[in-house]
């Protein structure tokens, strides 16, 4: 078999596998954190509800990322792990400046609302900020086992 058609068989994801995906802090591109948790939650096997609810869950996500900085010179990192039981994401900013007095009102309203829309769609989730980065995670376990 050719190295193409070696890759073209591994279509699933197993317990232990990462992906990462890391692009510029910017609202606009926050699409492609939700094309790729799509695409894991097929993966995955998680059904067609589950996959809705992680990819509005993940650009949340990184909305709550961003929310309390001025991202303009951060980048963020998605970080993807398979569990047998569940699947993990993890959104870090780093380089972002901590946000002006009139953006971090904003932000803490939109953080509010990111936590409520997650309480909604996952079965875990939060938020903490550590030397200068803030981290937002999430956990969604599927209903039955992973194939």
């Amino acid at each position: 078999m050719n190295e193409e058609g070696d890759l073209a068989g591994t279509d699933t994801l197993g317990d232990g596998d990462c992906v990462v995906l890391t692009f510029p802090a910017r609202g606009d591109l926050v699409v492609l954190a939700r094309l790729v948790a799509s695409a894991i939650s097929t993966r995955v096997g998680f059904d067609i509800e589950e996959l809705e609810d992680l990819r509005l869950a993940v650009g949340e996500l990184c909305l709550l990322a961003l929310s309390g900085s001025d991202a303009r010179h951060g980048d963020l990192q998605l970080e993807f792990t398979v569990s047998p039981e569940a699947l993990d994401i993890s959104c870090t900013l780093g380089g972002a400046a901590p946000a002006t007095a009139s953006q971090s009102n904003d932000g803490d309203e939109a953080a509010e609302l990111s936590e409520q829309i997650l309480a909604a769609l996952v079965d875990e989730h939060g938020s903490e900020q550590e030397d200068g980065a803030v981290r937002a995670w999430l956990r969604k376990r599927r209903k039955g086992p992973l194939p």
